[in-house]
């Protein structure tokens, strides 16, 4: 029953990370675009999910996720894509942020981090 709560916590802190992440995406590239988002809109979702999961005193953690989410992601707010209207082309970028936190590769990057070992089916 212990090893089936701490797998449990250990997911749960993923699935943090994870909107931490997404939040830190998002933040980003809107903010490429427009230097006063973040002031704008204040949004602390980023501070919610590392209350949540318990690592908003990890600056270590909470460094290695901004850096590896900002190479990763870095230039999603000039991603061309196909998407053409009237009142001029659009961004992806949170359809782009959010298939980054779906990613097999952030979710390795976050387990490996977080010294969670792959299962052996």
């Amino acid at each position: 029953m212990l090893l089936f709560s701490i797998n449990l916590s250990a997911q749960y802190k993923v699935s943090e990370i994870k909107k931490y992440a997404f939040n830190r995406c998002l933040q980003y590239n809107y903010s490429k675009i427009d230097s006063t988002f973040y002031d704008v809109y204040k949004d602390g979702s980023g501070v919610k999910s590392s209350v949540i999961g318990k690592f908003i005193e990890d600056q270590d953690l909470k460094n290695k996720v901004n850096d590896y989410t900002i190479a990763k992601t870095n230039e999603y707010y000039s991603k061309k894509n196909n998407l053409h209207f009237e009142s001029g082309d659009k961004n992806t970028i949170t359809y782009d942020c959010f298939d980054f936190y779906e990613s097999k590769e952030l979710d390795g990057f976050i387990k490996k981090m977080i010294g969670i070992k792959k299962s052996k089916k």
